[in-house]
């Protein structure tokens, strides 16, 4: 058995593999922990290295540009004064720029200097055309500061893909390296700085990056092929000058990989692709010092404070630049990248990927499948859990610590998801094995008497599971024959057939087996009008496990006969049943306690039943639902009361259902006159809306329905924090969980009203979160927005109910009694429903009902059998 565990664990493990290298998702994680591991606070960032940035608030006091190159001349001229020792120029000067007057100039000097003539005046006027010339040439001036400063490099841009490809201009050979080979990214076309400016530099290196799969960079280019030489990225110039390095002193290197630098070595991968380690700074705020070259030109900053210093002028403004994606969590301007590079070449920062990462990272799967196949079956599962927790720390553990702390990138993906899914993979099918194994004669004991404890507490579906697992005996037949008696009292005729034929399986003439299988295979048979051939393995859905005559097939709950479901109520099932002594007709609701709850989260349950039909059954109005009897029956509680003709106000609330108003009126009005006399009686509904009013437009009776999460409001009683109701109808107290009085009923009364005007909600929200928003903060709109025929005089009653601050509401049912009257006096007397409207059915399913959002009842749960287990809650 271990044998084929250990192979099906293996082969599982090396399907997942094989799925995750296909789709992308070893990549996705190598790239997300690579991420985090790079971002390192220390060692701190190279000290020399200061950034001028053009910003939003240089563009501002600037102007938007392109700017005069004079700007440039100038801040290059103020740097080399304070001795700043490399000036790096990131912006491009691609194109020439001059003053269209230049022109003109030129074509006067020529002329004089046909004409020949010498007078003082056109010796006056070529020295003015001269000094001309000279003032608006840009380029010349910008040309001349980098000469005179000699430490300026300027930025080319090399595209890799696509693009006309132009000849390397000549100036740009004094920085190149020779061929790279196959050691360099190729590059397809180039963007270097004009010949005027780009002959003075001191160095030309390019500016590209190449991103990864996902957008994001995180490796820089260090050399690029182009026109059969390798182009250095203006990192490397910078780093190279910073050093004080000749150019011969900069030169690929292929063993140990990378670039050399003097003495310094820079670790590359074989395409000359360094991958920094990024220095992070708190906040998202840059990890070098940034300063506004406005203020560096203005003089607001003194161009002393770079002496010495490596200073990298670029763009960091969003209208000028977009920033690269560096991380899931951080962008950077191309400045701010080329400071991140210029350190890490200077300070030995860089990640290496060594050409064994890749034995090592497939190395580390194949390990992982032979644990799973060889080594995890032979253990116990305890130590394999434990062997198995620890090899996969480990493995996560040295790839972290090897990109932290060592500058290497092994990829173990590959064998954290093989060992991960090979030991899912074995714990389950050994689950799965297990259950196949006989169970030794102690296990089968123990489960043997679980499952008549289970029976004793009522709880026979459970106790049946526990039964069938164990061997057959004798004590077990009867065990299950006494079971299955049990679920025929129930009328659990389904379980009753599985129980028999269990028996049967086993022992074809036990006692009476096969004649009551028959029995309740009969029973199955007229319930659902068809042969019964449900599998004893698949139980059909079980009918109302309600105590009763077996005998005489007439299920009881106390002295009431049970007729059939009506339907499901906030606290359970709802029956119809009869009263045989006095023949009275009632409707049952019911909770099944034992079921739902255990320990202290049962007796909670049982207290709030009880307290529902105490509460209710104090309350005696022709207008609240008479409440009869309560009891409570093999853990099954039940309250028996008023059988209501008629329908809940649901359907009534869409367009094309609507009710007169006159009728919707009065309906109001007495509700809030039963909801006056509970509030009297210190009771408060919690949950009114038109689900929980119900109308028989025969007889126009109007009834309030299920105070199943009233409370009493006596201040020793009353609590803060409990939020109980339906979202929608809540008033803004209720659904901050505040302490409610009646005033919160009759806003839910408001609420119902205009819904039943309009067939729309006052306030409505995408989420529940949207929704409490609204409800707290939004009034409610004019009802006359939705139907402009409704009077001034519904429209200011509907408006006052809706009051945020319950002193603003009305204060009493009878006050909005009072006044849904007199608004109902211009809107006619209620009638009967016009053509369109509700139709009501006393037999109609009260579960039927397709609300709008928000609109079902939210139960407080007390702590019961965890989240899984919550109170039976179906009313809406």
């Amino acid at each position: 058995m271990w044998r084929t565990d250990g192979l099906r664990g293996a082969l599982a493990a090396a399907v997942l593999v094989a799925l995750c290298a296909a789709t992308g998702v070893f990549k996705w994680l190598e790239y997300r922990v690579y991420d985090a591991a790079t971002s390192i606070h220390t060692p701190a960032p190279l000290p020399e290295i200061a950034i001028i940035g053009i910003d939003d608030a240089s563009l501002e006091s600037l102007g938007n540009g392109p700017w005069s190159r004079d700007v440039y001349a100038k801040l290059i001229d103020q740097l080399s004064a304070a001795g700043a020792k490399t000036i790096v120029l990131t912006p491009s000067f691609a194109e020439p720029q001059s003053d269209r007057g230049l022109a003109y100039l030129r074509k006067m000097r020529d002329t004089m200097a046909r004409a020949g003539d010498t007078s003082p005046l056109a010796t006056e006027l070529s020295r003015t055309v001269d000094e001309a010339e000279k003032a608006l040439d840009s380029d010349a001036r910008l040309a001349a500061s980098i000469q005179r400063a000699g430490n300026v490099f300027l930025a080319s841009r090399y595209t890799l893909a696509g693009g006309a490809r132009t000849p390397l201009p000549a100036y740009a050979h004094r920085s190149v390296l020779p061929n790279p080979a196959s050691f360099a990214i190729p590059a397809t076309s180039a963007q270097n700085p004009v010949a005027g400016i780009g002959s003075v530099a001191a160095g030309v290196g390019h500016l590209s990056v190449a991103l990864d799969e996902d957008g994001h960079l995180r490796g820089i280019p260090l050399l690029l092929r182009y026109d059969d030489v390798g182009v250095p990225s203006l990192a490397l110039l910078a780093a190279r000058h910073s050093l004080h390095l000749g150019q011969n002193e900069l030169r690929v290197q292929t063993e140990p990989q990378g670039i050399r630098m003097g003495g310094l070595h820079v670790v590359t991968d074989g395409s000359a692709v360094m991958h920094p380690r990024f220095h992070a700074a708190p906040d998202g705020a840059s990890a070098f010092p940034v300063v506004s070259f406005a203020q560096v030109s203005s003089g607001k900053i003194p161009p002393q404070d770079f002496k010495d210093k490596v200073v990298l002028v670029g763009e960091t403004s969003n209208a000028l630049v977009t920033p690269w994606v560096q991380s899931s969590a951080r962008t950077m301007y191309p400045v701010e990248m080329l400071a991140q590079t210029l350190s890490a070449i200077r300070l030995g920062l860089g990640v290496q990927r060594p050409e064994w990462a890749w034995t090592a990272s497939w190395g580390s799967a194949l390990g992982a499948l032979l644990f799973v196949a060889l080594a995890l079956p032979r253990l116990s599962r305890p130590a394999g859990g434990v062997l198995g927790a620890g090899l996969l720390l480990l493995l996560v553990a040295t790839e972290w610590g090897l990109l932290r702390y060592a500058g290497l990138w092994i990829p173990l993906a590959p064998g954290v998801l093989a060992l991960l899914g090979g030991i899912t993979a074995f714990a389950v099918l050994g689950k799965l094995g297990a259950r196949g194994t006989p169970p030794s004669a102690e296990t089968a004991e123990t489960d043997r008497m679980m499952g008549l404890a289970l029976q004793g507490q009522g709880q026979l579906d459970m106790a049946f599971e526990r039964l069938r697992r164990v061997p057959p005996s004798d004590a077990l037949m009867d065990n299950l024959y006494h079971l299955a008696q049990d679920f025929e009292r129930k009328r659990n005729f389904a379980k009753a057939k599985s129980v028999y034929k269990h028996i049967l399986q086993h022992n074809k003439g036990y006692k009476d087996a096969h004649a009551r299988y028959k029995r309740v295979r009969a029973h199955l048979q007229k319930e659902t009008g068809a042969p019964s051939s449900t599998p004893a393995s698949i139980p059909p859905t079980p009918a109302p496990r309600l105590p009763g005559d077996a005998a005489t097939g007439i299920p009881m709950l106390g002295r009431y006969q049970i007729d059939r479901e009506i339907g499901k109520g906030a606290m359970g099932v709802v029956y119809l049943g009869r009263d045989p002594k006095i023949g009275r007709v009632v409707a049952i609701k019911t909770l099944a306690l034992g079921e739902e709850f255990e320990g202290d989260a049962l007796i909670d349950a049982r207290a709030r039943f009880f307290r529902e039909a105490e509460t209710a059954g104090r309350l005696q109005h022709p207008c609240i639902v008479t409440i009869f009897d309560a009891g409570e029956e093999h853990d099954l509680a039940y309250i028996a009361m008023e059988f209501l003709k008629g329908a809940d106000l649901a359907r009534a609330c869409h367009a094309g259902h609507l009710l007169p108003v006159a009728t919707v009126l009065s309906i109001g009005a007495r509700v809030a006159e039963a909801l006056d006399y509970a509030h009297a009686h210190n009771v408060v509904h919690r949950d009114i809306k038109p689900a929980n009013i119900m109308f028989d437009a025969a007889t126009d009776a109007v009834k309030v329905t299920d105070f199943g999460i009233a409370r009493i409001t006596d201040s020793s009683k009353t609590r803060t924090g409990l939020v109980l109701g339906t979202p929608s109808f809540m008033s803004p107290e209720q659904l901050a969980g505040k302490k409610v009085d009646g005033r919160s009923d009759l806003y839910s009364l408001g609420v119902t009203l205009f819904q039943l005007l309009t067939g729309s909600l006052p306030l409505r929200g995408e989420s529940m979160t949207e929704l409490m928003h609204k409800i707290a903060n939004t009034e409610a709109p004019d009802i006359r927005q939705l139907r402009p025929e409704l009077s001034p005089a519904v429209a200011r009653v509907v408006a006052q109910a809706l009051q945020k601050r319950p002193e603003a509401r009305y204060q009493t049912g009878r006050q909005f009694a009072a006044d849904l009257r007199q608004a109902g006096v211009a809107a006619g007397q209620a009638g009967s429903p016009e053509p369109g409207a509700v139709v009501y059915d006393a037999d109609r399913d009260a579960t039927g009902h397709e609300m709008a959002d928000f609109q079902r009842t939210v139960m407080e749960q007390p702590a019961g059998r965890g989240a899984a287990s919550p109170p039976i809650s179906g009313a809406r």
